[in-house]
């Protein structure tokens, strides 16, 4: 009988589990790597697809009234040239050598909560671009793998997201804000904003609908002879104003009674806006902080869109909010305008809100 301790072919046997075990590990270190270069290369595509047909949302709005803007549902041919530019832009990148076609069903429409983190699909005043990349059986092909092949795996399925959105403005250029007006946050906290009344003249103690004030932004010292002339000049066409930051930017400051030039001032203003854009939607800066006789500088956290509804002429104001008669002298006021597209960038608190119409990327 043979020797049951002859172990001649054993070795043979363990050295092929091992380079079995060996490619295994190899194909998976091989195939697992190519796979995830592969799915940053979908990826940088699906980010580049989203910002691109954000921005050309943007563009969209620009080239609407404040009125249409907050009344827009988008019709099916701006979809088919937001689509068309998502998927050129998608086209211009490749993942693992393929480049990248998007279906226009892998592209959605809607609103972006940046505090759960949620995208909603919707129609109505669309503030987010959507947009899904696929390498899969049918779009783009699955990946291929190397090594895989001998274990039976031929092929791996790769979809990434991202989604751009025009968030709460928070950044605007030289000459965007065109008004002398200023708004405390503490109005948006004690609960108005949408749709609300705010009441720029007369500053009424301890009402905080009346809590703003006159800013001549970057001109200093602040009194009544800078903000005439900062006024004249928006009325000319010729707007001074400086771009701003939220959270960086400090603006000059002020409070009280005008005197009768800058009510003239005001009034030709107003009448400029009507003249060339139908009204006047003022974009307006707010400031930190609850303080509603604001002086000296301040530090603008945000921006809000105010339709100017009433301007009156110089006078004492009445120490009411009275400005919705039209009647009084010494009165300024407006409507908080929601919805709205207005200036470079976002990223802020959302006023209004006012948006931006240059997107960024959020997923």
């Amino acid at each position: 009988m043979p020797s049951l301790k002859n172990e001649r072919g054993a070795v043979a046997a363990m050295t092929a589990i091992f380079l079995l075990v060996l490619l295994a590990s190899a194909a998976a270190v091989i195939d697992i790597g190519h796979a995830l270069v592969a799915r940053n290369e979908l990826q940088n595509a699906a980010d580049a697809a989203a910002l691109a047909g954000a921005r050309q949302l943007g563009v969209i709005y620009e080239g609407m009234t404040p009125a249409a803007q907050q009344t827009y549902s988008i019709p099916s041919g701006d979809k088919a040239a937001i689509i068309a530019v998502v998927q050129a832009a998608a086209l211009a990148n490749n993942a693992a050598g393929q480049p990248i076609a998007v279906n226009a069903g892998d592209v959605a429409f809607g609103t972006w909560n940046s505090t759960g983190r949620l995208f909603t699909a919707t129609n109505n005043t669309p503030t987010a671009v959507q947009v899904w990349t696929r390498r899969i059986a049918g779009t783009n092909g699955p990946i291929s793998t190397f090594l895989a092949q001998v274990i039976g795996i031929a092929s791996v399925n790769v979809n990434t997201v991202a989604t751009a959105n025009l968030g709460p403005l928070n950044v605007v250029g030289p000459a965007e804000l065109n008004s002398p007006f200023t708004i405390s946050e503490f109005y948006f906290n004690s609960g108005f904003g949408c749709g609300s009344t705010v009441q720029f003249s007369p500053s009424i103690p301890g009402n905080a609908q009346t809590c703003t004030g006159w800013t001549s932004y970057d001109q200093s010292p602040f009194n009544n002879g800078t903000l005439v002339n900062m006024i004249n000049q928006m009325a000319q066409g010729n707007n001074p104003t400086p771009a701003a930051v939220g959270g960086q930017t400090q603006i000059a400051t002020g409070n009280g009674n005008l005197g009768n030039p800058a009510w003239t001032a005001l009034q030709n203003l107003l009448q400029y806006n009507i003249n060339t854009y139908g009204e006047w939607n003022a974009l307006v800066p707010v400031y930190a902080g609850d303080d509603c006789s604001p002086s000296q500088w301040q530090t603008v956290i945000g921006f809000a869109t105010v339709k100017i509804t009433y301007v009156g002429g110089p006078g004492n104001p009445n120490n009411a909010l009275n400005c919705a008669g039209n009647t009084a002298t010494g009165c300024i006021a407006g409507q908080i305008q929601c919805n709205v597209f207005n200036g470079t960038s976002g990223g802020g608190p959302p006023f209004g809100p006012t948006f931006a119409t240059v997107p960024g990327l959020v997923q």
